[in-house]
């Protein structure tokens, strides 16, 4: 993961660490193929640096890039969220179910989602051919490479303060963390976790023990609630390969609630055991100390 340099101002930082990133996904989708997963890691990393500097940036520029970034993610999940989902369904059924009916369904999912392999995420054919949908979306990262080398770097925060952007993360995962989860809310909440774990990333030199204590905490947890999500994703669509079966071939789960796991709890707890305002000021000793000391 790119980071902060001690003396490097801290807009032009984080342009040069989103510029990396998209770089990379670009590399990621031209230069073999099945590497769909790298690509959408690095425009994660991308939407969290503009997360950071967003409070800096001009509004018709955020609100550019982000359009961007949405329409890069959500193409990007349809070709890796079918293999995810597939590698969970193996390993929840590691061998076939004993039901006749659910056996068929895991069975047809699996096929479903398994189909297309490494050849639809490479840019082209053996023929010469390309394919559309990669196409497409690296275009549309060249394009986003172009804006954020022009993000304007005079409107950086000022040096003895950490990106701004920081706080704002942090309150509102906080407070989807604080919020009833619900089946709709999971995904959120992991996402609002991820972000805030690689911006933690990206100050991570400034106090690299502690910050780096935090940041276990958060993507733990995001990792559990991805793999409720996905478990959530499975159980809806075995339901509807199952149809009138479904009664008798899967048994009725827990709620949502009932099944997140003690672990998870403890672990938001912890990483939100402080307001946003006390958040901040511990981020703002790391922060001058680690720009001082050079």
């Amino acid at each position: 993961m790119s980071t902060l340099r001690r003396q490097e101002p801290a807009a032009a930082g984080l342009k040069r660490i989103a510029c990396t990133q998209v770089e990379a996904a670009i590399r990621s989708l031209t230069r073999q193929a099945g590497q769909a997963a790298s690509a959408e890691q690095a425009i994660e990393h991308t939407h969290a640096v503009l997360a950071l500097i967003e409070p800096d940036l001009p509004r018709p520029t955020v609100r550019r890039d982000r359009a961007i970034l949405t329409k890069l993610s959500s193409g990007l999940a349809v070709m890796t969220e079918p293999a995810l989902l597939a590698s969970v369904l193996n390993s929840r059924y590691k061998k076939a179910p004993p039901d006749a009916a659910l056996a068929a369904a895991v069975k047809s999912l699996r096929k479903s989602w398994g189909s297309g392999g490494r050849s639809n995420t490479a840019l082209s054919s053996k023929a010469g051919s390309f394919n559309p949908a990669i196409y497409r979306l690296v275009a549309d990262m060249a394009e986003l490479r172009g804006h954020l080398g022009n993000w304007p770097t005079t409107e950086s925060p000022t040096p003895d303060q950490p990106p701004r952007g920081l706080r704002r993360t942090y309150t509102k995962a906080r407070r989807l963390a604080n919020d009833p989860l619900t089946v709709d809310a999971v995904k959120p909440l992991a996402s609002g976790l991820s972000e805030l774990a690689i911006q933690l990333g990206v100050i991570s030199k400034a106090c690299p023990a502690m910050i780096k204590a935090q940041r276990k905490l958060l993507s733990r947890a995001a990792d559990e609630l991805l793999d409720l999500y996905h478990n959530e994703v499975i159980d809806k669509a075995l339901r509807a390969e199952l149809g009138k079966a479904t009664s008798k071939s899967l048994p009725r789960k827990k709620t949502l609630a009932q099944r997140v796991p003690n672990e998870l709890k403890q672990d938001l707890e912890a990483a939100f055991a402080e307001t946003p305002a006390g958040f901040m000021k511990r981020m703002q000793a790391y922060w001058s100390a680690w720009r001082s000391a050079g």
